[in-house]
């Protein structure tokens, strides 16, 4: 039976009974892309959804669940492994992401019998802790209901680097803000005091693996950061076919000191994103040199804002602040539940983590196109106008 034949025919709901709940497999992958369109709104091709789940170096370690109902795929929940480091030992922490369950189907019981099911079968090494990026409507939900805890709030830092951005974000009107001139180039280069250089990085070799048996240990950068050897970087910014991520390197005498993620969105004005901006310990002056690259850069690719995802007090917030960056209240926090009972009490806070954008899945299902995610901002602005309206009438 068809997904269309079930909704046109529908006679109830469907309730966990009447589904087969088992681990996600290569063979599901072609169900996936119609699932996510209905559920999400989201048009994303199979042969990307097979590099993303099984084209990374811990494909095998997925932890997903599926729901079929004769034979349909009608939900899919669990979480990908991304590589962090805890107190300078890899670990594979799970991110929640990518949940689509099907309307006529869809409750709590659902919900949680299929997350339970992802840490019945998940929740032993290389398995330590989940984690998901959690909006305010779901934050009762996954605190109360599923037992995570909130660890970090207003995770964005940015800085306007044209008025077409302030006019954006202060009128939501992309048309008048076109009309405005955009970001002043500025010159840059690397100071006389450094004797290193910054440049594309084409792949991440050998050398990364040495930068990063420096790069890994705990201390200013916190407890808890994504971890960045070479299989994982590659995979990460060098072959994600729905986002052109932009890789630079600065060096000294030949080795890595210091590597930089940039990526250019397209909202309602341009932003470029700092994915990841990381460097050796003791090196605030790398820190803060990459970043003022990323304004020269964001200038030159007629950017309108820099944005990133870092706390004030890591080598990257303090670099931030020094050069105008403020905070903005976001929709997300960070929530984390530990499933692992065999690494005792983590004492998780929000000071033992340095996130930053590229240590995550943000991508979910695909990258926003610029059409795409302006009819997105246009639509959040009708419903926010409506909802407007209709509380002035009902106080009227």
């Amino acid at each position: 039976m068809s997904i269309e034949s079930s909704e046109s025919s529908a006679v109830g709901r469907l309730g966990v009974k009447d589904l087969e709940i088992r681990p996600f497999t290569r063979q599901d992958v072609a169900q996936l892309p119609r699932l996510l369109k209905e559920c999400l709104g989201r048009n994303v091709e199979a042969s990307y959804l097979e590099w993303k789940f099984f084209g990374g170096p811990y494909g095998t370690a997925l932890g997903f669940m599926v729901a079929l109902h004769e034979g349909q795929l009608v939900a899919f929940i669990g979480a990908n492994p991304v590589p962090f480091a805890i107190d300078g030992e890899l670990s594979l922490i799970y991110q929640h992401q990518d949940t689509a369950i099907r309307e006529d189907c869809r409750s709590l019981a659902l919900l949680r019998a299929m997350t339970d099911e992802v840490e019945k079968a998940f929740g032993r090494p290389p398995m330590k802790l989940t984690y998901s990026i959690t909006t305010p409507h779901l934050r009762a939900l996954v605190t109360k209901r599923m037992k995570y805890t909130v660890v970090w709030e207003d995770l964005k830092l940015v800085k306007m680097v044209s008025l077409r951005g302030m006019v954006s974000k202060a009128t939501k009107s992309a048309a008048l803000a076109s009309i405005l001139p955009g970001p002043l180039t500025r010159s840059w280069k690397v100071p006389g005091s450094m004797s290193g250089d910054v440049s594309p990085i084409t792949e991440f070799g050998p050398e990364f693996t040495r930068f990063w048996s420096q790069a890994k240990a705990p201390g200013e950068n916190g407890r808890i950061f994504g971890w960045g050897e070479p299989d994982w970087l590659n995979y990460k910014f060098l072959t994600d076919k729905a986002v052109p991520f932009r890789c630079f390197a600065y060096r000294e005498g030949g080795e890595v000191v210091g590597y930089l993620v940039l990526n250019v969105t397209q909202l309602d004005v341009r932003v470029c994103y700092v994915d990841v901006l990381w460097t050796v310990p003791g090196r605030q002056d790398v820190v803060d040199l990459l970043l003022d690259f990323t304004l020269h850069e964001s200038t030159r690719l007629k950017c309108d804002q820099v944005a990133a995802w870092s706390q004030l007090e890591t080598p990257l917030g303090r670099a931030m602040s020094g050069q105008g960056f403020v905070r903005r209240p976001t929709s997300q926090c960070i929530s984390i539940k530990q499933v692992a009972p065999d690494m005792g009490d983590l004492g998780l806070r929000a000071e033992h983590w340095n996130m930053q954008r590229g240590h995550t899945y943000y991508t979910s299902v695909g990258h926003l196109e610029m059409e795409e995610g302006t009819q997105r901002l246009y639509q959040a602005k009708e419903t926010r106008d409506a909802e407007r309206s209709d509380r002035l009438r009902a106080k009227k």
